[in-house]
């Protein structure tokens, strides 16, 4: 498997922290030597708790990721929920905490499980993604692939980012829109090279222009920014298919913004407060291992990152969940994208623009002035103003 596939690779995609090490002291000298000594084995340290926000995902292939079974005294109780780790990290003495919080954090938050328990769920919404290559097997979103193509992923078949971002979108107990159909393009990212999504994204209109009006591929979240020249080549190839793409009304949403014009969406990252997943207002822009940042342009909205739980699956058949206590704004984009599909099952006549505006109308202030998006005024609002 090819090791860069599993990394993601795109701007501001999943800032993690290394996995934390217990570093060993030398050992101390021989004791002063008597007449036939006993000879005495200095005891080893005690181990250094793993540090916060460290990666302690067990993925055997990988040599630094070789732990699987963490001792107490080797990570700390109080820091589960900023922890990295998946379904293989045993947490000896908090195997129930730790299982607890995957499974909560499956939850989107502010408020999204709500709206799916009214019906709002994304139903008859058409969405695509273009990311990492992915096996569609997972039960989190095996029913919701509508159809999948490979843009030349040289022979991989499976990624951490794939699995992440469609199960964000479209999850059945992690996505913000469950019954959204996914239209999935993989593309090999790690080459760096944006023809590559430009082939991905032409797929996707072609797909589009087979489908009868009022099933429209709606939105196309991609977790990258192969708009971004500093980053990747053949970007002119990329910039061409999203031009065709607006064209044919279908919105492109990167972690660059959103469609080609640059006063629209600009997204950033957020973070969960983790005791009210709920409040949107208990939000803040960045990561939580930083301080926060300063407030943005009228034109950014803050997505939820921090503290989630998405779909793992690396061998066929093999399927897994990972908690992250930190992620980028990848996580962002499919919960966007997901939030957007609520909007479309509630009225179906909502333009590119009209969704975006109304999800910048209706964010919330979160605890540092930035705008974080709400998605339960989003779907009050367009059923008070436009009698959807």
């Amino acid at each position: 498997m090819n090791r860069t596939a599993m990394l993601p690779l795109c701007l501001l995609a999943l800032w993690l922290t290394a996995c934390g090490t217990a570093e060993s002291a030398a050992p101390a000298a021989a004791p002063t030597a008597a007449p036939e000594p006993t000879p005495t084995e200095t005891p080893a340290p005690p181990a250094e708790p793993a540090a916060p926000y460290s990666d302690l995902r067990y993925l055997p292939w990988l040599d630094e990721y070789a732990q699987q079974t963490y001792q107490p005294g080797e990570y700390t109780a109080e820091d589960l929920y900023t922890y990295t780790y998946n379904t293989g990290t045993i947490f000896a003495g908090a195997e129930d905490e730790a299982a607890a919080l995957l499974e909560a954090c499956k939850d989107p938050g502010l408020g999204v499980r709500s709206l799916q328990a009214r019906g709002i769920t994304g139903r008859g919404v058409n969405v695509a993604i273009l990311d990492q290559q992915l096996l569609t097997d997972h039960p989190e979103f095996a029913d919701r692939i509508a159809a999948y193509y490979d843009t030349g992923c040289e022979g991989e078949t499976a990624s951490m980012h794939g699995p992440a971002v469609a199960s964000l979108l479209a999850g059945k107990t992690i996505g913000v829109a469950p019954d959204a159909n996914i239209y999935y393009a993989a593309w090999p990212s790690w080459l760096m090279d944006s023809r590559y999504a430009a082939d991905a994204l032409d797929w996707v209109l072609e797909q589009n222009e087979a489908l009868p009006e009022g099933e429209k591929i709606r939105v196309v979240s991609v977790s990258a920014a192969p708009g971004s020249a500093d980053m990747f080549q053949n970007t002119d190839l990329w910039n061409a298919a999203a031009a065709r793409a607006e064209e044919a009304g279908v919105l492109v949403l990167t972690v660059e913004g959103a469609g080609t014009k640059p006063d629209r969406l600009m997204p950033y990252p957020a973070v969960l407060d983790p005791n009210a997943r709920d409040d949107p207002a208990a939000c803040r822009v960045g990561f939580p291992s930083e301080d926060g940042s300063s407030v943005f342009a009228k034109n950014a909205l803050a997505l939820p990152c921090s503290y989630r739980t998405t779909a793992e699956e690396y061998t066929a058949g093999q399927f897994g969940y990972t908690h992250y206590g930190q992620g980028g704004l990848s996580w962002g984009i499919p919960y966007c994208a997901g939030v957007m599909a609520l909007g479309w099952q509630v009225d179906p006549t909502l333009t590119g623009d009209e969704i975006m505006r109304y999800l910048l109308s209706t964010a919330a202030t979160g605890t540092d002035g930035n705008s974080i998006i709400d998605p339960v005024q989003f779907i009050q609002t367009l059923q008070t103003e436009r009698g959807a």
